[in-house]
């Protein structure tokens, strides 16, 4: 599945894989969690994200909300 952000960006739900899925967006936000709950997080964050498309050199740091699993 694949949202678009108002920023441009693009959020996908990928990696279906033992009943978990991956959320990612151009933003830098990845997150995994139960297929369930993956659809619904992707569409919350296309419609708040505001960060849109970022540089390929900035990456989230460890530990913040766009890296946690």
């Amino acid at each position: 599945m694949k949202y678009s952000t108002p920023a441009g960006g693009t959020v996908r739900v990928t990696a279906r894989l033992f009943g978990r899925s991956t959320v990612t967006c151009t933003c830098g936000f990845t997150r995994t969690l139960p297929d369930r709950n993956a659809d619904a997080l992707a569409n919350r964050h296309a419609g708040s994200c505001r960060r849109g498309t970022p540089d390929r050199a900035r990456r989230a740091a460890p530990g913040s909300i766009g890296t946690q699993r």
